[in-house]
């Protein structure tokens, strides 16, 4: 029998902050930055569940029986509360968004067949918790490049064929989405899979490579190869796998509607 994945999405907001007490303030500030300090979060969490179909109600589960386990535990533990001080679970950890997805897990495990924890703390952060020991960090980036998809071997008519509108000889151009899967086991102090900063560094310095660029004319790597987002995505991972050991997947928005992604491990 076919096994069914379900999710529900789900809102709440609250207040934390990343503060060690066995760092001084400016090992903290060095650390941590301005989140030393209160602030807040409109998180959304995805709750995905996984099971079969039931032979009397053709379901897997009721998604309003869904609804009210989670909301009751978002309501007594997360939702317009300070993690730090009211939540339990964060009494000897940081709120991370990693460890916030995994503290999710800890308190619906028994009640639902748990398959999947996704945490948002923003559009640019988020978190995956499946059980076991590691978490996948994801982060968002965005930049912006010209290309065009025109093979000087073909005929402009060929080109119009095959690659449509993006074959105009004078290009086009994207702002890309980006996102990038890290996967590891999460720290046991700061709550971290990786230091956002140290990602975000690594990251800035290969997109200054492609960003405000035209991919054709001004790349090395694309001097051969069409800049198509497969091509723009395999670009990514030979420059960022070598310093980012447990990337897993890199994933590209070209627009809204065409979305790419490769595996990374």
């Amino acid at each position: 029998m076919n096994d069914f994945i379900i999710t529900r999405k789900f809102h709440f907001s609250a207040s934390h902050r990343y503060y060690l007490k066995n760092l001084t303030y400016e090992e903290n500030l060095k650390l941590f930055g301005k989140t030393i300090f209160e602030h807040g979060h409109n998180y959304k969490v995805f709750i995905s569940i996984k099971g079969k179909i039931d032979n009397n109600t053709f379901m897997v589960m009721n998604i309003s029986e869904i609804k009210e386990m989670v909301n009751e535990v978002i309501d007594e533990f997360y939702d317009h509360k300070n993690l730090n001080l009211d939540n339990p679970f964060f009494k000897e950890k940081l709120p991370s968004t990693e460890n916030i997805s995994i503290s999710f897990w800890h308190f619906l495990n028994d009640k639902l067949n748990l398959y999947q924890v996704k945490t948002y703390e923003n559009d640019e952060i988020f978190s995956i918790y499946k059980g076991g020991s590691n978490v996948i960090l994801g982060r968002v980036y965005r930049f912006s490049c010209g290309h065009k998809l025109y093979n000087e071997k073909l005929s402009k008519e060929e080109n119009f064929k095959l690659y449509g509108k993006c074959s105009n000889e004078n290009g086009h151009g994207h702002e890309y989405k980006l996102e990038v899967y890290i996967e590891g086991e999460v720290d046991k102090e700061t709550g971290f899979v990786m230091n956002l900063n140290e990602l975000d560094k690594i990251i800035f310095e290969v997109l200054e490579e492609i960003d405000h660029k035209f991919l054709n004319y001004d790349v090395d790597f694309f001097k051969d190869k069409l800049p198509t987002t497969e091509n723009l995505l395999l670009f990514l991972k030979m420059k960022l796998k070598p310093k980012l050991k447990n990337l897993k997947k890199l994933r590209v928005f070209e627009t809204e509607n065409n979305i790419f992604e490769i595996e990374c491990e």
